[in-house]
């Protein structure tokens, strides 16, 4: 996205700021250091050296230890008078950053929230119209794809909502995660089966991770729907939760045609969508979902990556630090 030349004069303004900044401290900080020298020159001085001298020469006599001394301290204060103007100059660029993140987080859930109401609205207008119109109306295949559209974009105003307000403050108790997985995996199970698709769950012990369980909920989610999506009929997914040391691991893995149209390293950037399973899909995503995985296991700690994709499947990682 190309900036306007509104922001383009505001970032101006920052760059000049803080290089003003920068340079001032920087200033101020060799006048520190020079006069601290000359001080230290001044104590360091040899009486009767100076006293050898008519007096107005202007010279001063120090020993090489006492040289090699006020060079080793100069340099340290120059140091941490550096590293004092590089914090300041740090926090004055980075909090319009800051401000503008938070603007943008505010504008999301806002935009989240007031999208809903109509969003709902809208589904059960078009459910009262499909009751209205029957099964057997030559309508009906489109207002079922209207529902099948309303539905999607309610998804992804929820997962809007939750990558906007989802923060690492959020972890507050330890959560199930083994339980929770398979309690999404048993809800999937159910809509695998109408698609023929077959769903194994294993778990090798219980695995505790500090993701709230709404959001690690939504991820296993995310990673199931992807699965689904890219899974011809009669396929095969399986989802198991193992601890490895200090990280807990859930895996998915299907037996579609592997990731297509896309490289598997941009499968977690926001609206990068592969071919689904066939090349077509009744619908497909917004491209958010394994976003929203990759964003939240960063915020805890954890990563989410694409262990293996190939003609035989895809298997995706999640791992989170154990509770």
């Amino acid at each position: 996205m190309t900036p306007s030349d509104a922001d383009r004069r505001i970032l101006r303004t920052a760059e000049r700021k803080v290089s003003t900044q920068i340079a001032l401290v920087c200033a101020a900080a060799l006048a520190v250091v020079i006069v601290a020298l000359v001080l230290f020159a001044l104590f360091r001085s040899q009486p009767a050296e100076l006293a050898e001298h008519p007096a107005g020469t202007g010279r001063i006599y120090i020993d090489e230890a006492d040289a090699l001394l006020a060079l080793i301290l100069g340099a340290a204060l120059a140091v941490v008078l550096a590293a004092a103007a590089g914090l300041i100059s740090a926090r004055s660029a980075v909090k319009p950053l800051g401000e503008a993140l938070a603007a943008q987080r505010r504008f999301v859930q806002d935009a989240s929230h007031e999208l809903r109401t109509p969003l709902a609205i809208l589904d059960a207008r078009l459910q009262l119209a499909q009751r209205k119109a029957g099964p057997d109306s030559p309508a009906a295949p489109t207002l079922a794809r209207l529902r099948e559209d309303s539905a999607g974009l309610a998804e992804l105003v929820d997962d809007l909502l939750l990558m906007s307000a989802a923060t690492a403050g959020e972890t507050a108790e330890p959560v199930n995660a083994t339980a929770l997985v398979a309690e999404v995996a048993d809800d999937f199970g159910l809509l695998a089966s109408t698609s023929t698709i077959r769903l194994d769950y294993s778990a090798t012990g219980e695995a505790q991770v500090r993701v709230p369980a709404h959001l690690l909920r939504r991820m296993v989610t995310a990673l199931l729907e992807n699965a689904v999506s890219h899974t011809p009929q009669a396929g095969r997914i399986g989802i198991s939760v193992d601890t490895a040391g200090r990280t807990v691991r859930i895996s998915v893995r299907d037996t579609g045609p592997g990731i297509t149209g896309i490289s598997p390293d941009r499968v977690f950037d926001r609206f990068a969508r592969g071919l689904p399973a066939g090349q077509e899909a009744a619908r497909q995503g917004y491209g958010i979902g394994l976003a929203l995985v990759k964003d939240a296991a960063l915020r805890h700690g954890g990563d989410v990556r694409v262990a293996g994709t190939g003609p035989d499947g895809t298997s995706l990682f999640l791992e989170l630090p154990a509770a």
